[in-house]
């Protein structure tokens, strides 16, 4: 009885541990040791979802034309300092890419890569995000896109 009941209180507190009030007061208070401004803790909590493993295109289109088949060999490694990697088996292509979660968008550059990697060059409107999806359109009114990217 008394392991029941010890079990029972434990799930109740890690419950509570990881309530949204608990996280944000959490975020409250680091941001107060830290100093960090509001942003600058919104810009690292996106920095650490995006670095935080690989992600994959799981849907790409272009002018209603569905072009996600391109990107299946590719997967997305994003670093801390801006830095983007398409993998490809054993060729890799870096890129670059900025975060402004204000304005909730990601700008990915591929200077170098082909035709399907240049296909993600452009600032990217976030209108649908966890921390293992991501749905965007690019904010370039003169282009009509979808992208839709999952972590692996």
């Amino acid at each position: 009885m008394n392991s029941y009941k010890h079990k029972s209180s434990l799930i109740g507190t890690m419950k509570k541990l990881l309530s949204p009030g608990f996280i944000f007061a959490m975020m409250v208070i680091a941001m107060s040791f830290t100093h960090c401004s509001k942003e600058e803790v919104q810009q690292n909590i996106i920095i650490q979802a995006m670095t935080n493993g690989k992600w994959q295109v799981q849907q790409f289109s272009e002018n209603t034309l569905d072009v996600s088949p391109e990107f299946v060999p590719y997967l997305f490694q994003f670093f801390d300092n801006g830095k983007v990697q398409a993998i490809s088996g054993t060729t890799t292509v870096t890129g670059i890419w900025t975060a402004d979660p204000n304005a909730r968008t990601i700008t990915s550059s591929f200077p170098t890569g082909n035709n399907t990697l240049q296909r993600l060059n452009d600032t990217w409107k976030i209108f649908n995000n966890t921390f293992t999806l991501v749905e965007a359109n690019p904010t370039n009114t003169g282009r009509t896109a979808y992208l839709k990217l999952v972590k692996k």
